[in-house]
């Protein structure tokens, strides 16, 4: 039998649609009118045989062709009907789903096992909303598709009301909008990565804009790849006995003022300041630099209620395009040159090219060895919390050069020379000497940990060195955890995990340092018998405002936890960020808030012997 498309409109003009046929009409009128008005303000030219109005309100007729409309924009519709409990869904839905029409039989339970596990609530509690307020609802959601094969679909959902007003049923209509999903959420994507970038890249120090330590050797090294250039690395010391730490932002806010708008500023260590002076000659970086340390010498530096006046020396070294000398080299070479200038009472030095190799390391060489040899250095300790207990329960013992004034500064540049002349062994020596007596002298219950460079622990006379020192001072070796450091720069891999083996055997534990800052942290993780991870301060000191060091935070915590490792954060300042620590199950807390570096009564002090290498921030804050 032949049907034209007038019987067909004769047939739906003595039909009576059912409230579930005019609830999709509407609906699919209204769809049609949004096409239809996108389409004239894009300016295409319409021809065709759809009259927009509601064709509820007049001849019946137009339902099978909004019908028809829908389908030919592949939206599907599901229909629930309260009385039977009855549920249906269109052929176009089938398809949605992945199913060829019929194959699926329509019920809740069916409709809620396609929907997106994760998803699956939200959509209940949607109908459940629409239902009770009698209002109109819509959400986007996921389905599974036969395959395990994701799509997203938006849902606009309705409440079919009798004429008392009562609802009777529900009618959903859905459209497949995966790939809209997709290029919705890559413009969050791109747009929430290139602000992560923006604020991360220039590795700028909070509160002055200066590069950190990181961030200003990088542009270095930039500047060395690109062309030649000027160091100036300035070093301040206060009057009167104020702390530099105190000052140096005050100073490098002050020294910023006077550079020029091309240089790049860093912040080098309390009381130092590196300029990098790219594409510039030695002459004008050198009456630059002169006129920089004159005006720190001339100004009152106030910090809080104290003032001050600073001393002030400059060292400058100039470098040349693809110079086999690194970044670090030319600071050490900067740091030489304003210590000369300290020591002849000049105000500032120049070097018109990098040292030697061989010169340079043999310089450092016999300055580390003169400060391990004279006991140029002293140790402090700083607190660890204990998060599940909320109490202290550890200390770490820390490193402390001697300047020439006999006052303790970060060890960062020291251990950054000693790696490079290959004198870490020398002074990790030094440390476990000292560390064990003190620890033998002091209370039998708190746990120390005591750091060791990465590049000692290859080396045969470490772990003979434990060994003596636990006879020797009689120390429970349960009380100890060595902390490695630098896991990066592990030159013997193999003697390095005997190493590690070897002292767990006889009690002690082990702790990598810096955890997430290199690929290789996950790969230690898994093949060194490490007890603790030390998670690195960068991703601790603004965790409370930042969703992006959370997440990374979580997961180094969840694949600790899967491997049976504890963790410990870095950097921690405030009661803020300790909750948050604890809320993700790190188990141990360092920085300020918990406690400050503070000397070890005993701890050997000056004996003349000093080194001052204060080129970084120190890593315990």
């Amino acid at each position: 039998m032949t049907v034209d498309l007038d019987d067909i409109l004769a047939l739906a003009a003595s039909h009576k649609p059912t409230a579930f046929e005019r609830a999709s009409a509407s609906r699919n009128t209204r769809w049609v009118q949004q096409q239809y008005a996108r389409a004239k303000a894009d300016g295409r030219d319409l021809v065709g045989d759809v009259d927009l109005h509601d064709p509820l309100r007049g001849d019946t007729g137009e339902v099978p062709r909004i019908t028809r409309a829908a389908q030919v924009a592949k939206q599907g519709t599901v229909r629930w009907d309260a009385a039977t409990g009855e549920m249906a869904w269109s052929d176009e839905m089938s398809l949605i789903f992945g199913w060829p029409p019929g194959v699926v039989r329509p019920c809740v339970e069916t409709l809620y096992r396609l929907i997106h596990p994760d998803d699956a609530r939200r959509v209940r509690r949607a109908a459940a909303s629409a239902w009770r307020e009698l209002s109109a609802s819509e959400l986007t959601c996921r389905v599974i598709r036969p395959g395990g094969i994701t799509r997203w679909v938006h849902c606009y959902i309705e409440i079919l009301t009798g004429a008392d007003g009562t609802p009777q049923g529900i009618i959903g209509t859905a459209q497949d909008v995966t790939e809209l999903e997709l290029a919705r959420r890559e413009r969050e994507r791109r747009a929430r990565r290139r602000a992560i970038v923006e604020r991360e890249s220039g590795n700028l120090t909070p509160g002055n804009g200066l590069r950190t330590r990181g961030g200003f050797t990088d542009e270095i090294d930039r500047a060395r790849r690109t062309g030649s250039g000027v160091l100036l690395v300035v070093a301040t010391e206060p009057q009167g006995g104020i702390e530099p730490e105190r000052l140096s932002e005050v100073i490098a806010n002050f020294v910023m003022t006077l550079a020029r708008r091309t240089d790049i500023c860093g912040l080098l260590g309390p009381g130092q300041l590196g300029v990098l002076m790219p594409d510039t000659g030695l002459r004008p970086a050198t009456s630059l630099a002169e006129t920089m340390v004159e005006k720190l010498r001339d100004q009152l530096f106030v910090a809080g209620p104290h003032g001050a006046r600073v001393d002030a020396w400059g060292g400058l070294v100039r470098f040349e395009a693809h110079d086999e000398s690194s970044s670090i080299d030319l600071l050490i070479d900067a740091e030489s040159a304003w210590r000369h200038a300290k020591e002849t009472g000049a105000v500032l030095k120049a070097f018109p090219r990098p040292a030697p190799a061989d010169e340079r390391q043999e310089t450092w060489r016999t300055r580390v060895r003169a400060a391990v040899a004279g006991n140029g250095f002293t140790l402090y300790t700083q607190p660890i919390l204990d998060l599940r207990l909320n109490q202290i329960t550890r200390q770490e013992i820390l490193l402390r050069p001697l300047n020439d004034a006999g006052n303790p500064v970060p060890p960062s540049a020291l251990l950054d020379i000693a790696e490079r002349v290959d004198e870490t062994l020398p002074i990790d020596l030094w440390v476990m000497d000292n560390a064990f007596e003190l620890i033998a002298q002091g209370p039998p219950t708190p746990h120390y940990q005591i750091n060791v460079s990465g590049r000692s622990l290859g080396e045969p006379g470490l772990l003979g060195r434990v060994h003596d020192l636990l006879d020797k001072h009689d120390v429970d070796p349960r009380r100890i955890t060595f902390e490695i450091t630098e896991t990066a720069r592990i030159d013997n891999r193999s003697g390095a995990l005997h190493f590690a083996r070897a002292i767990r055997e006889l009690g002690c534990q082990l702790a990598l340092d810096d955890f997430g800052t290199a690929y290789s942290s996950l790969i230690y993780l898994k093949a060194f018998p490490i007890d603790l991870v030390k998670i690195d301060g960068t991703f601790i000191s603004d965790i409370v405002n930042s969703p992006t060091d959370q997440a990374l935070v979580r997961s180094i915590v969840e694949a600790c936890q899967a491997h049976g490792v504890l963790t410990a954060a870095e950097y921690v300042k405030d009661d803020a960020t300790i909750e948050l620590l604890r809320g993700f199950g790190v188990d141990f807390a360092q920085g300020y808030r918990v406690g400050p570096p503070m000397p070890i009564a005993g701890a050997p002090a000056s004996s003349g012997t000093s080194i001052e290498l204060d080129l970084r921030m120190d890593p315990t804050a």
